[in-house]
């Protein structure tokens, strides 16, 4: 969760990188939930290999001078594993994301050894005509574990002005705000998870693998977290038909048996006749409806699969739907009509996801499609590659006598020769 929230990389992938630095003796063994250190760990002797690192010296000789070394432990415990710290092995090589991971790892177990920090938070009561408003500020008295923690503390800071109980403001302008109630944050790909582990569901080592399969099956998208339409359809096909494979109550009620024969409080045996019986069960009931439910997932599937390629209603025929599809060079827009004779074709931008802007052309009419990249903000593009938009009257290629037409990359739009990769031609828009 902090590796998502401060270097934003996901749940399965910092898992995978945790795992490479435990291999190599970098770091103690990940797949923990517990956040609290024991005391039969050398924290001395871990601290001094930290120091044995240029970039951590200062810091960790720092807390070396203390004469004892106590962690500051949360609450959260593991029978199996401490939670993890950095070893007294020095890194020699490690690729950029292990790196990054590896040293909120290093600064987050020098936090725990350092003093608390201490805020001051001042609130201020304003009144108005008999009306109080309240503005509050929070600073940082004294930096404790902050220090340690460096670029990884998230604590913002908002400093008041001075005031004095029975002062009078002077008042220089005054805005009145029209807001509406939020609805409540949507999920992340860390945050989420928090969830799962609060219902007990799945264990410490395979939740973020859960997270990712919901993402690979497009059950679930984007970084603040969505359900697709194949991801409600699905659950709605299985309550309908099969409620109790889909109940979490079930699903925690067997993590909380294994936890007991981990534990020895309960014998393996119970647990799996149990576990059998209630699968068969569930089994025997989900085969009864195995058709019904076939069907439903299948037309769910196919509408999800239409309306991920659907770009507009054809503008040529009127009647079939131009959908993005995949041909031997790239993908390409095609109306759907093709075998009732419509061979309406558009050519699609290369290296991106297409998808309907969901509006058209303001100077031909087309329909506009939204081309997006990668940490790029997506391009709207009219479909017509004769649209007036996208030529520049008079100017024409010095090289081959093609009319420029207006492109845009990520370094902003120019003109270029229509002819490409033939002609390679391209100059800077003429100023307005």
């Amino acid at each position: 969760m902090e590796a998502y929230k401060t270097l934003r990389i996901s749940p399965k992938e910092t898992l995978a990188l945790a795992q490479n630095l435990y291999i190599n003796g970098y770091i103690s063994y990940p797949r923990t939930s517990s956040n609290q250190l024991p005391p039969s760990l050398n924290y001395r002797k871990i601290l001094e290999g930290i120091a044995r690192q240029l970039k951590y010296k200062a810091l960790a000789e720092e807390l070396l001078k203390r004469k004892a070394l106590m962690p500051n432990n949360g609450k959260k415990t593991d029978s199996a594993h401490p939670a993890i710290y950095a070893t007294s092995e020095i890194p020699k090589k490690m690729t950029d994301r292990e790196s990054k991971l590896y040293d909120l790892i290093v600064h987050r177990i020098l936090a725990t050894f350092a003093d608390n920090a201490v805020m001051e938070t001042v609130s201020i009561e304003l009144d108005v005509k008999d009306e109080i408003f309240l503005a509050k500020g929070t600073t940082t008295k004294f930096p404790g574990w902050h220090k340690f923690y460096g670029n990884y503390v998230m604590q913002k800071e908002n400093e008041l002005p001075e005031a004095d109980q029975g002062q009078i403001l002077k008042v220089k302008e005054s805005k009145l705000f029209e807001k509406e109630t939020q609805p409540p944050k949507r999920y992340t790909p860390a945050s989420i998870i928090k969830e799962l582990e609060k219902n007990t569901i799945g264990t410490k080592a395979t939740r973020s693998e859960i997270i990712d399969n919901l993402y690979q099956r497009n059950y679930i998208k984007n970084e603040s977290i969505e359900v697709t339409d194949i991801g409600l359809k699905t659950i709605e096909t299985l309550e309908k038909y099969c409620p109790e494979i889909i109940d979490i109550k079930l699903t925690r009620h067997f993590e909380e048996e294994m936890d007991q024969v981990r534990e020895k409080t309960k014998k393996s045996s119970e647990v799996l006749d149990e576990a059998k019986d209630s699968l068969t069960k569930t089994l025997k009931h989900f085969k009864q409806n195995e058709k019904e439910i076939g069907n439903a997932l299948g037309e769910a599937a196919k509408e999800t699969r239409d309306k991920e390629i659907f770009i507009s209603k054809c503008p040529a025929c009127k009647e079939g739907d131009l959908q993005v599809r995949k041909g031997k060079y790239g993908s390409f827009a095609a109306c759907n009509r093709y075998e009732q004779g419509c061979s309406t074709t558009f050519a699609l931008p290369k290296n991106c996801l297409v998808k309907s802007a969901e509006k058209n052309c303001d100077v031909c009419g087309y329909p506009k499609i939204l081309a997006i990249r990668v940490r790029r903000k997506p391009q709207e593009i009219c479909i017509n590659p004769d649209c007036k938009s996208k030529k520049l009257n008079g100017k024409t290629c010095p090289k081959c006598g093609s009319s420029l037409v207006v492109k845009t990359s990520h370094y902003g739009s120019f003109l270029a020769c229509p002819g490409y990769p033939k002609c390679k031609y391209i100059e800077k828009l003429p100023k307005e």
